[in-house]
């Protein structure tokens, strides 16, 4: 993979017309003329995309960034801070009803958390209500999709019966039109999670659990295409640095995170804010700013 697309390139490349006298003077002409922000943005989200911390998107990322300041004639790096003990890469997901009547789901999952190795067709089950009834009817719920009630969560006993049950998978009930992604990286390398949990557009999750009350044979097919990274996975910042003339150990900071949560593209949160750090970088080296203390740009995880 070409880590500066032709077209960024070209345009990064374009000449200008002599600068005007003053440093700010210059710096706000070619503001005003040429912006690359939306290019490098587009650039970040469509190669890369979500860039969940730990994994694989986010590195490559970072050595793009890197490269990309480089580009300008900045001092670049990729500082080392941490590691995860586990890596975690989330792929394509779709979700649908199969029967009664075929119909595509909105469902979404937290980060680091297990995938389903290939779509997985099966019946909807609603939840039992208490431990004694998942072991009182285990063939009901074993192999299938269980819908939790709108509401207050399972409860981490009945949970634990039917993962021993053995189940594709918990369904539950999002906030509303919203899908919320969150998730804890804090993973035991030597046993990884394997209970698989979706959640499902508020509107959809109803319809289901009413279609199920009525008696209806509902069958599900959900495909997460999660994948764990063994560890440790190292984790860095992206340092960039336009050298002070005067106070070059005095520093002067702008930046903003590169890595997202991994349910959408990470487009506002926050490849704006790495794109406009890149393009102020660019734009200050274009001009040939001078500035007396070091100007620092970062992109952190």
């Amino acid at each position: 993979m070409h880590l500066l697309a032709p077209l960024a390139l070209l345009a990064l490349q374009t000449a200008v017309a002599p600068p005007p006298k003053s440093a700010l003077s210059r710096i706000a002409a070619l503001a005003e003329r040429e912006n690359f922000v939306n290019l490098h943005l587009q650039e970040l989200l469509s190669t890369f995309g979500p860039r969940l911390t730990s994994s694989t998107n986010l590195t490559k990322s970072q050595e793009w960034a890197k490269q990309r300041f480089a580009s300008f004639g900045l001092d670049a790096s990729l500082e080392e801070w941490g590691t995860f003990p586990v890596g975690s890469d989330r792929g394509p997901w779709h979700a649908k009803i199969v029967s009664p009547e075929p119909k595509d789901l909105v469902i979404g999952f937290n980060s680091w958390t297990p995938g389903t190795n290939g779509p997985v067709t099966a019946p909807a089950v609603m939840a039992p209500e208490s431990v004694e009834a998942a072991k009182a009817d285990p063939s009901k719920f074993r192999g299938a999709w269980i819908l939790a009630p709108s509401g207050p969560a399972l409860g981490r006993e009945i949970e634990d019966a039917l993962e021993e049950i053995g189940i594709a998978g918990i369904v539950r009930a999002a906030r509303g039109d919203r899908i919320v992604t969150g998730g804890n990286h804090r993973i035991n390398p030597d046993k990884l999670p394997t209970r698989v949990r979706v959640s499902l557009r508020a509107d959809q999750h109803k319809d289901l659990v009413a279609a199920l009350k009525e008696g209806k044979d509902v069958r599900l097919e959900i495909e997460m295409n999660n994948t764990f990274v063994k560890g440790p996975i190292k984790l860095f910042n992206v340092i960039a640095d336009l050298r002070g003339t005067e106070k070059p150990d005095e520093l002067v900071i702008v930046g903003g995170h590169i890595d997202s949560w991994d349910g959408a593209t990470g487009t506002t949160d926050n490849g704006t804010g790495s794109a406009s750090t890149m393009e102020a970088a660019r734009l200050l080296m274009q001009a040939g700013a001078k500035p007396r203390r070091t100007i620092r740009f970062m992109l952190w995880s």
